[in-house]
């Protein structure tokens, strides 16, 4: 009998020892036993930042966001409540400056505190941090072309302006040539007594006028001879330096140099729509990385549906059987639109037509802005949005019936993107059911066009 009481004395001790063991390297991981300040800085735009998102200074891991207040009104900013280690403290000033950045082009998002200067202060615990805008991809796309057509116009301007030179300095050098022709025949006729003046030189009443107009006529000719010299020493200079054939090759380079920029451009616009080009399911880039998103947004919350299970039972047997379904976009829609879901559960519910709910841009539905407004006005309505079910239902009436199913599983996927970013609801919590033009035989219509967004009350269980 000592010997069982001892036994078990030993198996307590040592599973008292583990468990220790265990919650200390569980604290020691999320650093639970060590000091901690806590910052706040407010964004326009989180870009998809979240509660958890890692902090660092100067690389080194340092904190985590710890909370994120959604804005009462457009005019107010997204505040951020930033929880560092008491070590990096002495790094941060008043004047730091507070970022988000990527891992990668599309990996996870994390703030940066940037180190302050020497002469500013240690920042205080609580203090607000300044903070600067992401600069979006677009933008840099936009700036980048705006560039490339600058250059474009910029070489098309020099090109015309060489083209107007070439063409003055071969007028200018055939007019003096011309002229310099016409001088020399004069002077030959009027020593050889041709035409009237060689007549006058004849009478010699007049002769010693004529040999006066004469001599005039051999000095101006002189002056000539020289001018024509000089012209001849210009045009040689400008043989003998090559100008013309520098000109020529000076064009050649220009038209070239836009040649090059034409083919950069092309190139630049083709791994542009190449990348930006809809996949074999006719998605874009853009829709695709939204989806990813949601993706990793869905992953998440099971994540956290998991570790708040292992919270409450050991063995986390019953977690799923008490939540009453698996997962939201596991919902049979035949089943739902029977009423047979959520059976005995208070459903609030708003419709949303798609005449002002959608628009089209460039051949493609999205969301207007009057539809966006209709959103934020419908979710008013409910009492609890944070923790309760909320339902996307997608109507279409266009087309076949597989293509009413496709066009209203789309509508109501941008009605919950635009949900989940806005709002920041769970993914855990949202669910999308593509209805076609038929509402549930409980929902009080026999048919709609739109959306409607329906929030069960499972308080009242």
């Amino acid at each position: 009998m000592k010997n069982h009481n001892l036994a078990v004395g030993i198996f307590i001790t040592v599973a008292v020892a583990l468990f220790g063991a265990g919650l200390f390297l569980i604290g020691n991981r999320y650093k639970a036993f060590s000091r901690h300040v806590i910052f706040y800085t407010n964004f326009r735009n989180v870009d998809g930042l979240a509660k958890g998102a890692q902090v660092k200074v100067q690389g080194m891991n340092a904190g985590e966001v710890e909370d994120v207040q959604i804005p009462s009104n457009p005019a107010q900013k997204f505040r951020l409540k930033i929880n560092v280690d008491d070590r990096f403290h002495g790094l941060i000033r008043e004047d730091s400056l507070v970022t988000v950045d990527t891992e990668g082009l599309v990996g996870d998002k994390f703030l940066v505190i940037h180190d302050g200067s020497e002469q500013a202060s240690e920042a205080t615990a609580g203090s607000t941090l300044e903070s600067k805008e992401p600069l979006e991809l677009s933008e840099l796309l936009e700036q980048a072309q705006g560039i490339m057509k600058q250059a474009g116009t910029t070489i098309s301007e020099v090109q015309g302006t060489m083209n107007d030179v070439r063409g003055h300095l071969d007028t200018t050098l055939d007019t003096a040539t011309s002229t310099i022709k016409n001088v020399n025949g004069v002077v030959q006729d009027v020593r050889g007594g041709k035409g009237s003046v060689g007549m006058l030189l004849e009478d010699r009443a007049t002769a010693a006028d004529v040999r006066q107009s004469v001599a005039n006529i051999r000095q101006t000719t002189e002056t000539l001879n020289g001018s024509s010299t000089r012209i001849d020493n210009i045009l040689a200079n400008v043989q003998s330096r090559q100008l013309v054939s520098k000109m020529d090759d000076t064009l050649s380079n220009a038209k070239s140099a836009m040649q090059n920029l034409n083919q950069t451009g092309q190139q630049v616009n083709t791994v542009l729509k190449s990348a930006f080009a809809q996949d074999q399911y006719g998605e874009d880039a853009g829709t695709n990385l939204q989806q990813s998103l949601t993706n990793i947004n869905q992953a998440t919350g099971n994540l956290a549906d998991d570790t708040e299970a292992l919270k409450h039972e050991f063995l986390f047997r019953g977690f799923f059987k008490q939540r009453g379904y698996d997962d939201l976009d596991d919902l049979p829609v035949e089943q739902y639109r029977a009423g047979q879901i959520f059976k005995g559960l208070p459903e609030s519910r708003q419709w949303i037509a798609a005449s002002s709910l959608f628009t089209t841009i460039d051949g493609e539905e999205v969301l207007s802005a009057q539809g966006r407004h209709d959103i934020n006005m419908a979710l008013a309505q409910f009492k609890e949005i944070y923790g309760q079910p909320l339902i996307i239902e997608g109507y279409a009436q266009s087309g076949s019936k597989s293509d009413e199913l496709i066009e209203s599983r789309r509508r109501a996927a941008l009605v919950r993107n635009y949900l989940q970013l806005q709002f920041h609801l769970l993914p855990k919590n949202t669910s999308i059911v593509a209805l076609s033009s038929t509402p549930p035989e409980n929902a009080g219509k026999s048919t709609f066009d739109g959306v409607s967004l329906v929030s069960v009350n499972t308080n009242s269980k």
